[in-house]
């Protein structure tokens, strides 16, 4: 059984060289093409792919953002590679942000593409090794801290606050009228509702969320 693969990329020798490619390999087939997003969504009901290869950049039509959007819409559990030329970090969050499963640059190791589609084919993510771990990691990170919906009891947001705003167990603990074991459990429970792992993170997540106060602890 081989791997059915739907490409879509504006470029006609792009396609024609990818799809030479793939096609040698024994176990992928590539089952349709398209020349952007729209054409792309059609062919998905048609050919249904095992996994679709989208470029990020296509002016005309449905550019490739969009394109993920509609895919992880309507096809939730249909694996996305993005195959982009840019290198700037900022487009690897934004693929990761609207759903893509992986991304591989097009100027990398072919053997990486395979990789790729070998990877999310078993139901795991892959990112091009030109992007460091931690560089993938953050990313993610950063994406859930914008994301995450708030969860927190009226007290855990109150410690988060006090927390953020640089208070002490044992000031939170006064000001609070608790004890300091109360807010320890409090404390732990905000990190792990959150996923946070870091003070710094507890941080960023008051402030990206409005929770900070203008007033400096007293």
């Amino acid at each position: 059984m081989k791997i059915k693969l739907l490409l879509i990329d504006d470029h006609n020798i792009v396609r024609s060289g990818l799809s030479s490619f793939l096609n040698s390999q024994p176990d992928l087939i590539v089952v349709g093409e398209a020349s952007e997003g729209t054409e792309g969504l059609q062919k998905i009901y048609v050919v249904e792919p095992d996994i679709v290869i989208c470029d990020l950049s296509m002016p005309k039509g449905m550019d490739g953002f969009t394109t993920l959007q509609e895919i992880h819409r309507s096809h939730p559990d249909l694996p996305v590679l993005v195959l982009t030329m840019y290198e700037d970090e900022i487009y690897l969050k934004e693929a990761i942000r609207i759903g893509a499963n992986g991304l591989v640059l097009k100027q990398t190791d072919p053997n990486q593409l395979l990789e790729a589609i070998h990877a999310l084919f078993q139901g795991k993510k892959y990112y091009d090794a030109f992007f460091p771990e931690e560089t993938v990691t953050r990313c993610i990170k950063e994406i859930q801290l914008e994301t995450r919906p708030v969860t927190l009891t009226v007290r855990e947001e109150e410690i988060l606050r006090l927390t953020a705003r640089g208070y002490t167990n044992r000031e939170i603990s006064d000001r609070l009228v608790i004890s300091v074991k109360t807010v320890e459990n409090h404390k732990s429970s905000i990190m792990k509702k959150l996923a946070l792992t870091s003070r710094a993170e507890l941080v960023q997540y008051a402030i990206n969320h409005g929770l900070m106060q203008v007033s400096p602890p007293s």
